[in-house]
């Protein structure tokens, strides 16, 4: 290769090694003309002269070179003969083409450097904050409960890495978030990235929360494989990270299949969170209990009780009845054993051994305190005998044909007894829906027809007042959000004016994705909502700030074992007043506990639906039988 050729591609090197090598680069060519300056003055010998006609020293050539190079006005003040002017008008034209050169390299650097901030590729400088991994409709909700959790914390910090925009995002966010005191910091990239995952200082995090996607960028649906797909990759990205581990992780995953892999992935320290399994269950339940979804709700939420995993020392040798009693502000509903086992509850005799975490519900950690005396009613009250006779069948109607109704069929069967119906209605094809749960229900006859849910004609034809309990399934795929919820919506409405017109009354419990949704549908009227993507949200907040409740969800959440019940008021307490620890002593006399009540009279009211959870049991009510107290029972 020629000479010019390996000097062009040296240069080429340096140039590509970005705005420092460039200026490094023009550093030496500016040393090279002073040099070269420097010396034609020191060989012509004409070098200036001061006032007294002593000659510059070489120190002195030197810099007039360089401040020649540097700034074309010098070539003003020079004096003597022509030739010493002539060789600074050479440097000087040289540096003009330097400096020109630099201030090139300067305002690229400055504007690549902006760029790069405006890309969020900056490392993050945190500590004890909570980092979330990819963006989807779930978000604002969530960001939204963090907020209320943290709302105590000095300098609470939200860390979001997503391949988005980050303009996008901090736009999008000032608007959900106005008035906010959490910081939320973004970053561009992608979660499934290893380099990418090194900007978050994961070490450093309290807790990490993987998203699943439910849409992509242009509006369509994000399949349960693909998406799944997304957080099993992200997860193996984070635990490559072996020097940069968080506190905890939280991912949210849509396939029950997909939980083992996940599992595999991760460890035991991740928390999964089942999202279609979990709504599927949440609607089921729901769905068989009027105002079951209120309590759900505030149980979830952060801005009102929530239920916490604590360590009380101060309960060990005492009975699960005793300890139930210490508790004016807060509701004791379980144990954590020392070897992590959940009892939920307890039998009433259990003796708390040391190292046992106390499962409560309260307003705040904070208001968990034992009462020096016992709360429990010196007199136990008379409680009715309960009804050991068999529950009758029941007929469900399921409107909507979603990807989540092969849960559905089966939570519903582990509740229904045997002779039950469910009639399914939907687009698409639900008769093969059914048939991939053939042969795993055992207590109840499915049959399905495809049709279209917002088809008045259709809905009068189903007689719909005949059924026990009737649930409207999102029917999201090939949809976006809002067509989705529309859709329900609009079901919904002819339900309400066909019960109108029968003089039935119809329950309806609906699934709906977006809490703006919910408002529109439930004015004026008392129905139940699953909104999938809040309680999710709810849900990933709350194991976030404890990672233990996901064990205690998992329990409450599931057709074996204990669950919330709303159950006739006079089962407990006659209608004369008594102190809410009188209907927790008939509960516990049930082999069940009491965490709250709902009056009839409020039922209608969208604020609570007159449900109060966690009452102070000083507090004085007075139920009647269309009351209803919540209790946590095994059936």
């Amino acid at each position: 290769m020629s000479l010019r050729a390996r000097l062009r591609y040296r240069f080429d090197n340096v140039m590509s090694r970005g705005t420092g090598g460039q200026i490094a680069l023009l550093a030496v060519i500016t040393l090279v003309l002073v040099a070269i300056a420097t010396v034609t003055v020191v060989i012509l010998q004409v070098r200036p002269e001061d006032d007294s006609g002593k000659a510059d020293s070489l120190g002195q050539v030197i810099w007039l070179s360089l401040m020649h190079a540097m700034d074309p006005g010098m070539l003003g003040g020079d004096g003597g003969g022509w030739l010493f002017p002539a060789v600074m008008l050479v440097l000087t034209i040289g540096g003009i083409f330097v400096v020109s050169a630099l201030i090139g390299v300067l305002t690229q650097g400055f504007g690549d450097r902006m760029e790069s901030l405006r890309r969020g590729r900056s490392a993050v400088v945190e500590q004890r904050h909570t980092v979330i991994l990819g963006w989807d409709r779930k978000i604002f909700s969530l960001l939204g409960e963090l907020a209320e959790a943290n709302r105590n914390r000095r300098d609470a910090c939200v860390v979001i890495l997503a391949d988005r925009d980050k303009v996008e995002m901090d736009t999008e966010i000032a608007e959900a978030m106005e008035g906010s005191k959490l910081r939320i910091v973004t970053r561009t990239g992608s979660p499934m990235s290893f380099a990418d995952l090194g900007l978050l200082a994961l070490g450093r995090s309290r807790s990490v929360i993987v998203l699943a996607p439910d849409y992509h960028p242009d509006g369509s649906l994000v399949s349960d494989s693909e998406a799944d797909t997304r957080v099993l990759k992200t997860l193996l990205a984070i635990t490559k990270r072996e020097n940069d581990q968080p506190g905890h992780i939280v991912a949210e995953i849509q396939d029950l299949r997909t939980g083992p892999v996940a599992r595999m992935v991760a460890g035991d320290r991740a928390a999964l969170i089942q999202a279609s399994t979990l709504i599927s269950r949440l609607l089921v339940q729901s769905g068989r209990q009027p105002g079951l979804a209120a309590v759900y709700s505030e149980l979830l939420d952060f801005a009102g009780v929530e239920i916490y995993v604590v360590a009380q020392p101060a309960l060990t040798g005492k009975t699960f009845r005793e300890a139930v009693f210490g508790y004016r502000t807060s509701t004791l509903i379980g144990v954590r054993t020392e070897a992590g086992q959940i009892l939920l509850p307890p039998s009433s005799d259990y003796r708390f051994a040391s190292g046992d975490q106390a499962i409560v519900i309260s307003e705040d950690d904070d208001r968990i305190v034992l009462e020096p005396n016992s709360l429990e009613p010196p007199v136990q009250p008379r409680i009715e005998a309960v009804d050991d006779r068999p529950a009758p069948a029941e007929r469900t109607l399921i409107l909507g044909c979603s990807p989540r109704l092969p849960v559905v069929l089966r939570e519903l069967d582990a509740y229904a007894v045997n002779g039950s119906e469910t009639w399914i209605v939907g687009q698409g094809d639900p008769d093969a829906i059914v048939a991939d749960v053939d042969g795993q229900l055992q207590h109840m006859k499915v049959t399905a027809q495809t049709g279209d849910i917002t088809d008045r004609g259709l809905l009068e034809s189903l007689g719909v007042t005949g059924f026990d309990h009737i649930l409207i399934l999102s029917e999201s795929e090939g949809r976006n959000q809002e067509m989705a919820d529309a859709r329900t919506t609009v079901c919904l409405l002819h339900l309400r004016d066909i019960g109108r017109q029968l003089g039935g009354r119809v329950r309806v419990t609906s699934e709906i994705l977006d809490i703006q949704s919910r408002n529109l549908a439930s004015v004026g009227e008392p129905d139940d909502f699953i909104v999938s993507n809040m309680l999710v949200s709810l849900m990933v907040a709350q194991v976030s700030e404890s990672p233990y409740l996901i064990d205690v969800f998992e329990e409450l959440f599931t057709a074996e074992g204990h669950e919330i019940y709303l159950k006739p008021a006079d089962l407990y307490v006659t209608a004369e007043e008594a102190e809410f620890s009188a209907v927790c002593a008939a509960a516990l006399q049930r082999g069940e506990v009491a965490i709250g009540y709902q009056l009839a009279a409020q039922s209608h009211d969208p604020s609570a639906f007159g449900i109060a959870i966690n009452p102070d049991k000083r507090t004085p009510v007075r139920l009647g039988s269309e009351d209803r107290v919540i209790v946590l029972a095994e059936n």
